[in-house]
């Protein structure tokens, strides 16, 4: 299904009917990443979204913070952080969450604008995120809207990861609900909680759980990207 989102993709470009910024993206992504590929080879980016509300076929980003892991390293000059304009914040459950108003956003990106900024911010690297999915879904979908385009990026999910750096990748055990919510593993791996619930600070929060779980897998001789992806 990737290989023919490519393509389609790349066909595009070659008529011109792309922006060339997502076009260096799609490009970027002709080979994936080999699966030998040495973890400290790669480089990560660690993100996170914060949205209208939770429904991935109506609700819109309104924020994005990312930053870079090379080497294990949390790459703090490598980051991203955008607002996106919007003609709402969201709703009575989410504003108290991300704490955005509309206001907020009067001189924001514009969503198409940021959507270019992030695929060249991204274009080659992993993504990580925790819970990844719904974040996946939620830009998909705002690529499908401008671009027709899906994230092309393997895609690595914090929580997916912890469980199996802590019980083994075959394990049948059973986890509590929340044991592996951003929170429990914060407290879990002593990570000190702040800017919870904004873009850039839940996107570097992870990225320190991230790179904790990159050296338990290191000591448990996992060195490959195949090896967790």
């Amino acid at each position: 299904m990737m290989f023919f989102a490519k393509n389609k993709a790349e066909r595009r470009c070659d008529k011109g009917l792309l922006p060339e910024t997502v076009c260096r993206y799609v490009r970027a992504h002709e080979h994936p990443l080999a699966k030998r590929t040495l973890l400290r080879a790669v480089r990560f980016v660690v993100f996170d979204t914060e949205t209208t509300g939770l429904d991935v076929k109506k609700d819109k980003i309104i924020s994005i913070g990312a930053v870079a892991i090379s080497d294990f390293a949390i790459q703090v000059a490598d980051s991203f952080e955008t607002l996106i304009r919007q003609e709402a914040s969201g709703d009575k459950e989410s504003i108290p969450v991300h704490g955005i108003l509309k206001k907020d956003l009067a001189m924001a990106a514009t969503e198409q604008g940021a959507l270019e900024s992030f695929l060249s911010y991204i274009a080659g690297s992993v993504l990580v995120a925790h819970h990844a999915m719904f974040d996946i879904e939620i830009l998909n979908q705002a690529l499908g809207r401008f671009f027709d385009l899906k994230i092309f990026n393997a895609v690595i999910d914090t929580a997916d990861f912890a469980k199996r750096i802590e019980k083994g990748p075959f394990s049948s055990q059973d986890t509590k609900a929340g044991d592996y919510s951003l929170d429990k593993l914060c407290e879990r791996y002593r990570i000190p909680i702040y800017d919870r619930h904004t873009a850039p600070g839940d996107a570097f929060i992870t990225a320190q759980l991230f790179q904790i779980l990159l050296y338990h897998a290191e000591k448990k001789r996992i060195l490959t990207l195949g090896e967790i992806l």
